[in-house]
This record gives C-alpha cells, sequence and structure tokens, in this order.
C-alpha cells in the first residue's frame, strides 16, 4: 500500500512537472510577461573622441527569465551578445541577439535592432527565430524595457510565440 501512495505521488509529480515545462502545443499562440535579470560579463567601451563621453561598445552578458503573466513555462537562460553608441547626456542606441534556452534544452533566438537609451532605461523590441525542439518552425517577438544598473539590467518583457 505504501508503494502504491509513493508511486502515485511521484506520477503525479512527474507529470505536472512536465506539463510545466513543456506546456506548449503544435498551432498555440503564447502569450506573456516575463522578467529578466542579467549580468554583463564582457563590456568593452571605446570612445568616439568627438565628443567627452561618447562611446561605442562591445557587450556580452548572462541572465535568467521568468515568465510572470501569462503561458506558464519553466525559467530559461539567456545568453546576449550586443553593442551600442551612448553618449555621455545618457542616451543612445544598441542592437544584439541572444540565445533563450529552456531546461528541456529547446531554445531559439532573438534579435533586437531597435534598442533605445534614455533616462537609465532600453527599451525596444525583439525578433525571435531559430527554434529548436518544441521551439521549431516557430515565430514571435517581444517589447522590452531594462532598467540599467551598472553591469546588471533588469527586462520587463511582453512577448508572444506562435508555434506551428
Amino acid at each position: 500500500m505504501k508503494r502504491i501512495i509513493v508511486t502515485s505521488m511521484l506520477t503525479v509529480v512527474v507529470l505536472v512537472g512536465f506539463g510545466f515545462l513543456s506546456s506548449t502545443t503544435a498551432g498555440e499562440r503564447i502569450e506573456y510577461r516575463a522578467k529578466h535579470c542579467n549580468v554583463n560579463t564582457k563590456f568593452e567601451a571605446v570612445e568616439v573622441g568627438d565628443e567627452p563621453g561618447h562611446v561605442i561598445y562591445l557587450s556580452e552578458a548572462k541572465g535568467i527569465g521568468v515568465r510572470i503573466e501569462g503561458t506558464p513555462d519553466g525559467p530559461y537562460k539567456l545568453d546576449l551578445k550586443g553593442s551600442g553608441d551612448y553618449r555621455s547626456d545618457g542616451t543612445g542606441t544598441n542592437k544584439g541577439y541572444a540565445k533563450v534556452t529552456y531546461p528541456d534544452g529547446s531554445f531559439y533566438y532573438l534579435q533586437w535592432s531597435d534598442g533605445t537609451v534614455k533616462a537609465g532605461h532600453a527599451y525596444g523590441t525583439s525578433v525571435y527565430f531559430g527554434g529548436t525542439g518544441r521551439f521549431e518552425g516557430m515565430t514571435g517577438g517581444e517589447k522590452f524595457d531594462c532598467i540599467l544598473l551598472g553591469d546588471r539590467f533588469v527586462c520587463d518583457v511582453d512577448a508572444w510565440i506562435e508555434l506551428p
């Protein structure tokens, strides 16, 4: 009897866990809000020289994303590579790519090319592409608003994914 109860409990845990991590199905449109917490692992700035404080940069960052509203799914990791052009008044532009990887190994890429920096925020849109595993053939995108905190940045993301 004890073995049946333990087996039943384990089955429920596995099924619930699998459903949480793999809650996507073909033809589904997934909409969600997420929070991304990131840290720069590399940041190389070069002074342009045309005006004080004007720099161009290359950066790499790592982070984690968690869905906070909408279609649930497990947390995911972010590997970002970007470049930008910043002025001493705190304004600028940025663009780059990221790989978004879920616990089951499925991943997709995102590209942002219209990032704007102003008043301590970086905001813009991204396009999703190149999905693998359960994201193969997907389309999607996001709007992001990131608070810049030195070598760290926290982003609010409104996203959608459409599966084939």
